[in-house]
This record gives C-alpha cells, structure tokens and sequence, in this order.
C-alpha cells in the first residue's frame, strides 16, 4: 500500500468518526443498492434465472434477439405477467410490426401501444412516458431499427430517463439486435430455434423452449466513433 493511500485510508476513517455513517464509499452504495433492489418477475423461468430473479425496477434491461421468433416470445410473455400482476405496460414499436391479432384480449386491457417510425423517436417517446407514475413497465421493441439510428441518443437522455425509471420504480425492457446503451445495467440473450410446425403449440410450451444466455460488454464506443463490440458469455 503506498504512502498515498495510507493517507486516504486514514482521511476516510476520521471523516467517518466525525460523520458516522453519512460517510460512504461509492462502491458502497452500489453493494447497498443491489441489496435492496426490488424485481419484478418476467414469467419465465429461465430469463428471471439470468437477472438475478426477475426485471430490477428503476433500470434498464436489455434483450438482445437472435432474430430467430425469441424476442417476440418474451415480449408477450411480459405483456402476460404484467397484466396478471396488474400493472399497466407501454410498447413502443419501432417499425409498427406488432400485431394484437392471436394475443387474449384481457393481456391488451393493461397495454398503451406507441408506433415510432425510428428507434431515435422511441427513445424520445421512452423519455417522455417514463415520467408518468402510471405505468410500471416499457417494452421498446428496437428490432425494426438499425444500431446507426439508437447510437445517435446522447448519454444524458438515457441518464435522464434512468432517473425517472427509480423515481417511480418502473422497469424499461430494449428488444434488440444487438446492444443498445451503457446504461442498461443487464443484457441477456434470447434464442430459439422455431419452425412453422411449432405454431401450432401452446404459448407456455414456446416460452419453454426459450434459451436465455448472458451478454458481457467488451467495448463502448461513442455514437460518432466505431461500431460497440460484444461477446457472448459462456
């Protein structure tokens, strides 16, 4: 340990005797906040297993889609749960390719459905509805858009919006390609290997056949800058 350090050992031990316990470290509070961070479950099994027991309220999580039917899975699966533990959702549809068509009706009476035409005015749309009380969980579908369009979203309005996100304790779900910000605080990949005869099965039996798989980030790169590198875990 050098001198320094033993100096800012020491300085922190007497602040703390003058202050008590208003004195802590950042890394602290982060261990304080993940202890007392409330979920809420997503209906699956294997997806609540990769967040640690369901989605953390006041963040944002995101849901990288292999482009294979998964991702739409776990959005209706969402949409399920939210409506059986009585909490309204917003989906924000980049592209518009939602289709209520299939879906029982009792899962659309807690829904607000957006269309945006670019996953720069969903992000806009997300600042705005997150500020409402209301509503305890956004979907933003992502998967119509390309990785230019959401990069050019500055740091601070994603700041913004995780401040209101824990100010009314309400969860943001991304469904993507592939990565979207920093500040989603878990990523988790979906896959599922689908044919059209599977169709025919019940909803709880493709929910099942779901495979969830973290995703660790290995580079961020600014909007102007090149393209955010990832790799899969495991």
């Amino acid at each position: 340990m050098t001198r320094n350090t033993v100096d800012r050992v020491a300085a922190l031990a007497d602040l703390r005797k003058q202050l008590g316990t208003r004195v802590v470290t950042g890394s602290e509070l982060l261990q304080v906040q993940e202890t007392w961070e409330v979920r809420s479950v997503t209906g699956m099994a294997g997806l609540n297993q990769q967040l640690g027991g369901g989605l953390p309220k006041g963040q944002i999580t995101e849901i990288i889609d292999s482009g294979k039917g998964g991702g739409g899975l776990v959005l209706v699966a969402m949409l399920a749960e939210a409506r059986q533990s009585r909490n309204y959702v917003v989906w924000v549809d980049v592209g518009c390719g939602f289709s209520p068509e299939g879906l029982p009706e009792r899962d659309l009476e807690s829904l607000l459905w957006v269309g945006c035409s670019s996953a720069k005015e969903a992000v806009e749309v997300l600042d705005t509805v997150s500020r409402d009380e209301n509503f305890s969980l956004f979907l933003i579908d992502l998967r119509g858009s390309t990785p230019h369009d959401w990069r050019s979203v500055r740091a601070s309005q994603w700041q913004r919006i995780l401040a209101q996100l824990r100010q009314h304790e309400s969860s943001a779900v991304l469904f993507a390609s592939e990565p979207v910000t920093s500040a989603a605080k878990s990523r988790v990949r979906v896959e599922a290997e689908l044919s059209c005869r599977d169709l025919d099965e019940n909803r709880e039996q493709l929910w099942g056949r779901l495979r969830f798989s973290p995703v660790e980030k290995a580079v961020v790169s600014a909007p102007s800058q090149r393209t955010t590198e990832w790799q899969q875990v495991g």
